[in-house]
């Protein structure tokens, strides 16, 4: 992997990561039930994808 590739998995990293972290705040501070549960499911698609990318960074040892 690249100096370069590796810069942009990081920056991808850290976007998903400030993400999930927004969303699991702004659903923390909603009463909307329907709101809540959309922003869950957001911040755990955001988790999901931040996951497959660690993993694919552990695997480029």
């Amino acid at each position: 992997m690249t100096t370069n590739n590796l810069q942009e998995v990081t920056e991808l990293l850290n976007s998903e990561l400030l993400s999930y972290k927004k969303c699991c705040s702004y659903a923390a501070d909603v009463t909307d039930p329907v709101l809540k549960e959309k922003l869950g499911t957001f911040a755990n698609k955001h988790r999901v994808r931040y996951e497959v990318l660690l993993k694919y960074l552990g695997g480029q040892n």
